[in-house]
């Protein structure tokens, strides 16, 4: 396993996202890419992000995981306060996709991306991950469907700019694009959640993954639910 540190450069206003590039020992050979987002207020470093970053990229796949602005080492770096920037930490993505197809065009196997996100991750991957066609599959765990729920109250203009119902859609193609998943005893992004977002875009249960308990980290189904992302990746 090589673990390549990387910086991605916001352009715009000079930030530099701290990122780390997973893959097994294969030179020059093309993959797909999957882009690990992670949770509010976790980083490239913890544990849920690692434990996937390495199954990823043990199953052939190179995959990065970076720093939110204002997380992890990017918060060493810069910062920035992130309930002030909250907006552009969902923005970024489009960034962070553009600087996949740019930088890494040697790796990047015909275009393949994939967005893989939890919590506040899977809310990026369902709002401006949905919109961006670069992603070819979205895959969110534990998503918020709207910001107007959290405990912590944005500005109504900071809403319609991060929560995933004011971007899905549906669409013929969402069958082979998107996989949700959810713990019913999830106790910090309830459930209700996930029947939300499965209403909204009509999704069939092939795209769904539900578990009874597990809370907020799938705790004790992670190896499982992977085979699942596994056999879904398949439609790349």
């Amino acid at each position: 396993m090589i673990i390549e540190d990387i910086e991605i450069p916001t352009k715009q206003d000079g930030i530099l996202l701290k990122g780390s590039l997973y893959y097994t020992n294969k030179k020059n050979s093309k993959a797909p890419f999957i882009i690990i987002l992670p949770g509010f207020l976790e980083h490239r470093q913890s544990g849920f992000v690692k434990f996937f970053s390495e199954k990823f990229a043990d199953a052939g796949y190179y995959v990065l995981s970076y720093d939110y602005r204002a997380h992890g080492e990017t918060k060493t770096k810069h910062g920035y306060r992130w309930n002030k920037i909250f907006p552009l930490i969902f923005s970024d993505i489009h960034i962070v996709l553009e600087w996949i197809i740019e930088c890494q065009s040697k790796r990047l196997l015909e275009d393949k991306i994939v967005l893989f996100g939890r919590s506040l991750g899977g809310a990026i991957v369902l709002s401006h991950g949905f919109i961006d066609n670069r992603a070819k599959i979205l895959i969110a765990l534990s998503p918020r469907y709207d910001y107007h729920t959290t405990q912590i109250k944005f500005q109504e203009e900071a809403i319609k700019k991060i929560s995933p119902h004011n971007f899905l859609k549906k669409d013929p193609r969402n069958g082979n694009r998107i996989l949700i998943a959810h713990c019913k005893d999830d106790n910090r992004i309830p459930f209700q959640n996930l029947i939300q977002i499965q209403d909204h875009l009509e999704l069939n249960d092939k795209n769904v993954v539900k578990f009874d308990n597990g809370g907020h980290s799938f705790k004790g189904h992670r190896e499982e639910i992977f085979k699942y992302f596994l056999e879904f990746l398949k439609k790349l």
